[in-house]
């Protein structure tokens, strides 16, 4: 959510994580049905008010791999 969050592509998210972006894909699409939210701007709204921020923690901040 942190990635999401910060504005990182599936993409992105996949290369950081050493994933496929289509499991990406699947996560937000669960997330997202999960807390019933139709659009990232929503699920960016929701994460916020929960307190996820839009700064990545240290654990995801390693881009040197």
């Amino acid at each position: 959510m942190h990635l999401v969050v910060g504005g990182r592509t599936s993409k992105e998210i996949a290369r950081q994580l050493k994933i496929s972006p289509l499991t990406v894909r699947k996560h937000r699409e669960n997330v997202m049905r999960k807390l019933g939210v139709q659009s990232m701007a929503e699920l960016i709204d929701v994460a916020r008010s929960i307190g996820i921020s839009d700064t990545p923690s240290e654990v995801y901040q390693n881009d040197a791999d």
